[in-house]
């Protein structure tokens, strides 16, 4: 048996890393994946320039510091044995991931292969990077043994 399946203490380390690895890249994603949403939409419906870039800038900070003060309150309940906040950050890993590919593949058809990928190329290795790899040490570790966990709200 590894040291943190037996060690309560080790496991308790392990899973204060996992969230705060796991709220540390949602925050990172939120950021670039929200700001590029929101200046796209901005764009669309006829604002352009200093004024979206802004707005876009402004929305993304807000957005990324609400997912912040989310995580960290969802990372404390996951690590109190609650079971909803560790399906909430793999349904945000996967929606995160979802929005990347979703930014990649319409930068692809819009602009094609033979133009400058970095936009569409972030857009999707951003999520993959930090996210992807997250939602397997999310789905098998729990911080308390299954015994221990309260299951409540």
């Amino acid at each position: 048996m590894a040291r943190w399946q037996r060690d309560p203490e080790s496991r308790r380390r392990l899973g204060y890393l996992l969230v705060g690895v796991e709220v540390l890249a949602l925050v990172a994603c939120t950021y670039g994946v929200s700001q590029a949403y929101v200046l796209r939409g901005m764009l669309l419906v006829g604002v352009s320039g200093p004024t979206a870039r802004a707005t876009a800038w402004i929305v993304g900070l807000l957005l990324t510091v609400a997912v912040l003060g989310l995580g960290v309150w969802m990372g404390r309940k996951y690590m109190a044995g609650r079971r909803w906040p560790r399906a909430v950050f793999i349904l945000a890993n996967a929606a995160l991931v979802a929005l990347g590919l979703v930014w990649f593949l319409v930068h692809q058809m819009r602009h094609g292969a033979g133009s400058d990928n970095a936009a569409g190329l972030l857009g999707l290795l951003l999520p993959m990077v930090t996210l992807f790899p997250l939602l397997w040490p999310l789905l098998r570790f729990r911080p308390l043994p299954v015994g221990e966990a309260d299951g409540g709200p």
